[in-house]
């Protein structure tokens, strides 16, 4: 019979796993152009921020502007941490 593991009991910490990956939505404002909106795929929202700043241009403002399900972002067939505009 298997056994039930209490509250109490803490689960093992799993060394091997990564976190999982979620696409986010950055938008880019730079003066006197149109918003720009890029999806990226990574485990954090601060970590595509970073990359979406890193591939703007200087002076640009970057925000984020929420997350894309899996099942929307599937046939966009992103690339882990690569922007990809919207």
């Amino acid at each position: 019979m298997s056994r039930r593991r209490s509250s109490s009991e803490a689960a093992p910490a799993d060394k091997g796993k990564r976190a999982k990956s979620q696409v986010f939505l950055v938008a880019v404002k730079q003066r006197r152009e149109a918003l720009r909106v890029y999806a990226v795929l990574t485990s954090a929202q601060d970590e595509a921020l970073a990359i979406v700043a890193a591939a703007s241009a200087e002076g640009a403002a970057v925000e984020a502007a929420g997350r894309l399900s899996k099942k929307l972002a599937r046939p966009l067939k992103l690339k882990p941490e690569v922007p990809h505009p919207i």
